[in-house]
């Protein structure tokens, strides 16, 4: 994060840089205890993937509700002017085509999360950053320098020699040692049937 700190100390204060540190810092381990505890809570009540979904969205309607009342201007002129009635069909469109993407999203996270581990889920997420670093230096101007490069380069190396066995769940170990010990049962029952004939 060098190259970043330094390009964006020219541009602002130290303290609009502390709170942004901070800030981010907070999302990380606000992120982190949510996959944790939404893991555990998956395991705890045997929730389907459906479930989930349905309820971390739920639950996030009450504070989405009051904030929106809170910050946003809800008067008709307010509405006529956000969506004009020239687009106001695309912009319809497009609100829905988001939701259903963001439901797909939502879905498939909670799919990741109850059949890997909760590394491998976090791991993904980072390493999806990749792509959309790379671009911003080739496509929007971003400094291609040293540190750039070799953080894009280096981080799929460190993951690639952390993970490299196929991640199993919790549950996944289970079936194995259930699927190991009844073969072991049955390779014994059958010597034990060979020795007593």
């Amino acid at each position: 994060a060098w190259t970043d700190i330094t390009s964006v100390v020219t541009e602002t204060t130290a303290y609009t840089l502390d709170v942004g540190y901070l800030w981010m810092g907070l999302n990380c381990f606000s992120s982190a205890a949510f996959v944790l505890i939404m893991r555990k809570r998956i395991r705890s009540t045997g929730f389907k993937d459906f479930d989930t979904v349905y309820y971390n969205n739920l639950l996030s309607i009450p504070l989405l509700l009051v904030m929106s009342f809170i910050v946003e201007d809800w008067s008709s002129s307010n509405f006529e002017k956000n969506l004009p009635i020239e687009i106001r069909q695309t912009l319809i469109t497009a609100i829905l085509f988001s939701g259903i993407s963001a439901f797909a999203i939502s879905y498939t996270s909670a799919w990741c999360v109850r059949v890997t581990s909760s590394t491998t889920y976090s791991m993904v997420g980072a390493l999806n950053k990749l792509p959309v670093a790379a671009s911003g230096m080739i496509f929007f101007g971003d400094p291609i320098n040293f540190g750039n490069v070799s953080a894009i380069i280096v981080a799929p190396q460190r993951s690639n020699k952390q993970n490299s066995y196929l991640p199993m769940s919790a549950s996944s170990h289970s079936v194995r040692e259930a699927n190991s010990a009844n073969e072991m049962n049955h390779t014994n029952v059958s010597i034990g049937q060979k020795g007593s004939s």
